[in-house]
This record gives C-alpha cells, sequence and structure tokens, in this order.
C-alpha cells in the first residue's frame, strides 16, 4: 500500500501477482518488500515482477487493458 497508493485489496493482488511471477510463496514476497522498504536490496527477479505487477495495477485503475509482459 506504500509502494502503490491503493487500498488492501488490491495490494494484496499486486504481491500475489509478485510471488506468481517469482514463484514464491505470499510471505517471502511480502518480507522482502518490507525488507527492501527497510533498504535492503530486491532480487533482480523479483525487483522485476513488481515492476510488471505496479504496471498491471496502473493500468487497471486508470481502465485500461495491462500492457502485454513480454
Amino acid at each position: 500500500m506504500v509502494l502503490a497508493p491503493c487500498r488492501r485489496g488490491p495490494a494484496r493482488s499486486l504481491l500475489v501477482d509478485v510471488a506468481q511471477q517469482c514463484h514464491a510463496q505470499l510471505p517471502d514476497v511480502a518480507a522482502a518488500v518490507v525488507a527492501a522498504w527497510e533498504g535492503e536490496p530486491l532480487s533482480r527477479l523479483m525487483r522485476r515482477a513488481l515492476r510488471h505487477a505496479l504496471r498491471r495495477l496502473y493500468a487497471e485503475d486508470r481502465g485500461c487493458d495491462a500492457p502485454t509482459v513480454g
């Protein structure tokens, strides 16, 4: 919710999206995001997944179709 100003539902969806892209467990993704907020770097895979998930979130918020990820 800090990374993308949104409600709890979309924030959870964002974390689920990242977890699916990284083949990781949701608690591990949440812990990594909190650690990143505290200054620890995210892995390259998680940064990429987060970037793509944020793009989809913003596209949905604007009522647009999500950009094709390739």
